[in-house]
């Protein structure tokens, strides 16, 4: 009887390990969703899918359209909720905020999402604190910063139009500029028709102003009449984005859509890999580039340094 007992055991532990091969080597099943199709989110799709294809893992991607109508998006994401998939990874603001009202026991991987603290997807860059995480597009402020001091030499005063919703940023920017030995000159706009007063106070306080992404600020309208403003003023603007440059701002800096696919298909892989979304940090942009406008700094004065020049991806002229 003794005898048995010891191969037996063996078998055991052979039909265990078997076990845990077989499911460690179940195929994984990834839904990508996203509500547009612009072309950042196609590059960082590519980025995305490169990571999970390169995977040793043995993963099938399904590629979903969340519809706009509110009724069609309901259903669309109950049957996505019925396909029952290891991790959702969403691409953009949209496609994430569908899908984190909706599912919360499904990991979630968020690409192309700026300002995810603020838009509330998460409680803060280090942990989310739910079911989500992922890759922002927030550069950081210390990196913008210290390219405008670059740019705009013995730079001290920097002026920031924000709406309630934006407090909570420029309160964080503010410790950031003090340790660059900069100030920021706060202006509160709560609407668009406080903007025109904030520019003429900006210009007597302030020497550059910096943009942030507060969309009930920079509509198309205002955007265009705060540039104007500044160009007439010759007061150095640092944009949101290159259309900013492109429209007279002095500078802007900008991601590489395809890595931010990339960092949230690593990300993807650490969750499949069994990972909690909670302690996996939400990511920034790796590579940042500068778009420059060289007629918008002769017009203001301000003389580029040929350095600058030569590392900028985009320039104006």
């Amino acid at each position: 009887m003794i005898k048995w007992i010891k191969p037996a055991i063996i078998f055991f532990v052979f039909l265990l390990l078997l076990t845990s091969s077989l499911s460690q080597a179940r195929q994984k099943e990834v839904i990508i969703a996203k509500c547009e199709d612009f072309t950042s989110y196609k590059r960082a799709l590519k980025g995305i899918k490169k990571v999970l294809e390169e995977s040793d893992q043995d993963i099938r991607v399904i590629e979903y359209l969340v519809p706009e109508d509110p009724q069609e998006r309901k259903l669309s994401l109950e049957k996505l909720i019925s396909e029952k998939p290891d991790l959702i990874i969403t691409i953009g603001s949209k496609a994430t905020k569908a899908v984190s009202q909706k599912i919360d026991d499904i990991p979630v991987v968020f690409s192309v999402v700026l300002n995810p603290v603020i838009s509330g997807f998460v409680e803060s860059m280090e942990s989310s604190g739910n079911n989500l995480t992922g890759a922002s597009l927030d550069i950081p402020i210390k990196i913008q910063f210290e390219k405008f001091k670059l740019i705009v030499p013995h730079l001290k005063k920097i002026a920031v139009l924000h709406t309630p919703e934006t407090e909570g940023l420029v309160k964080n920017s503010q410790a950031i500029a003090e340790d660059l030995n900069l100030k920021i000159i706060p202006f509160l706009a709560a609407s668009e028709k406080d903007v025109p007063k904030a520019l003429e106070q900006m210009q007597k306080e302030a020497q550059v102003l910096w943009t942030i992404a507060d969309p009930q600020i920079y509509t198309p309208q205002t955007t265009q009449f705060i540039l104007l403003h500044a160009l007439r003023n010759r007061l150095p603007v640092m944009g949101i984005n290159p259309s900013f440059v492109g429209n007279g701002a002095l500078f802007a800096l900008a991601c590489d859509y395809k890595d931010i696919g990339i960092q949230s298909g690593e990300m993807a892989l650490e969750v499949l890999s069994g990972k909690n979304t909670r302690h996996i940090p939400i990511s920034v942009p790796r590579i940042i580039y500068l778009y420059l406008n060289l007629k918008t700094a002769e017009h203001i004065g301000l003389e580029i340094s040929p350095d600058l020049i030569s590392v900028a991806k985009e320039i104006y002229r």
